[in-house]
């Protein structure tokens, strides 16, 4: 049987590299399902000029739309469906990324967001996505700036395809139920039923600092209702509360306490001859740390990720 050279793909291209580009796409869609259906998202840097967007790229029901997209893009790719274009708009498409993950970089975020709750530097993201730009142009489709309308057996197979796999993702994203906390943030009750906070330091402002009934030792808090006090909320593996921590013993400056938010991959309270504090367990806690709490006789007056004298 004589088979016709003209269809065998002569080198590795487009053809074949869209299966990578649309596990990727799948990969992420998922991670990102996956953390968007357990737990609520971590609060995202303050102080950059990028910030507004920054919080656009954290909010959940835009990363929602992205996660159905990703998946509708991945399934068109593996399906063949307008190659050409498709080539295009991947290109497009991790340039945007990579772009996303730059902004992320620039404004200090400790993980690209990516990947869910795996926590992968923005600069190794960029990185990562430069590469996939780097060999989307390598393996280039030519556009002829045509539009032909594309087998329905393989439209329709991808449609299905993508409900059989956004409807289930959609409905988990939406199932992790959110409710305004009166004083700590917002609550969160997810799928097992146990409550995650996500605190809001920035609403605390003028109130007495709400963390304190939620202390294990809260009888020995009573020293923060009097006076000035610098509260630092911090996490014992995190690296920049190791290093505020350090720079304030350096200084031996006065009027601070530190409260511990609970980690479930390390509990060891930090190591210092400031006042310490920790937060139950009865709660997942979610805050960006290091964050400094102003207090004066118990009332909040300012928040930040600095000492405040």
């Amino acid at each position: 049987m004589h088979e016709n050279r003209a269809d065998i793909p002569q080198h590795f291209g487009f053809a074949q590299f869209r299966f990578v580009v649309a596990a990727i796409l799948l990969l992420a869609a998922g991670l990102k399902a996956y953390q968007l259906a357990t737990a609520p998202l971590t609060p995202v840097v303050q102080g950059s000029i990028f910030t507004p967007w920054l919080e656009l790229f954290n909010d959940r029901y835009f990363l929602m739309v992205v996660v159905v997209g990703e998946i509708l893009f991945a399934l068109v790719l593996i399906a063949g469906i307008w190659r050409q274009w498709m080539w295009l708009l991947s290109l497009l498409g991790f340039t945007a990324f990579m772009l996303v993950s730059l902004i992320k970089g620039l404004s200090g975020e400790s993980s690209c967001g990516c990947w869910g709750t795996i926590t992968v530097s923005p600069w190794i993201t960029v990185g990562f996505d430069l590469a996939i730009v780097i060999l989307l142009t390598i393996f280039r489709e030519r556009i002829d700036w045509t539009f032909s309308f594309p087998d329905r057996k393989k439209l329709v197979a991808v449609l299905i395809a993508w409900l059989v796999l956004a409807g289930p993702a959609l409905f988990a994203m939406l199932s992790l139920k959110q409710q305004p906390h009166a004083t700590l943030g917002t609550e969160f009750t997810g799928p097992s039923g146990k409550t995650m906070i996500l605190l809001e330091p920035e609403s605390w402002i003028g109130q007495e600092l709400p963390l304190i009934s939620r202390f294990v030792q809260p009888n020995d808090s009573e020293i923060l209702k009097h006076g000035t006090w610098n509260v630092l909320l911090a996490q014992s593996d995190c690296p920049k509360c190791q290093e505020m921590k350090a720079e304030l013993e350096a200084r031996n400056a006065k009027g601070v306490a530190i409260v511990m938010i609970p980690s479930h991959a390390n509990e060891k309270v930090l190591d210092t001859h400031f006042l310490v504090f920790m937060l139950d367990n009865q709660n997942d806690w979610f805050v960006t740390t290091p964050c400094v709490v102003k207090l004066v006789d118990g009332v909040c007056i300012s928040t930040g990720d600095s000492f405040m004298e």
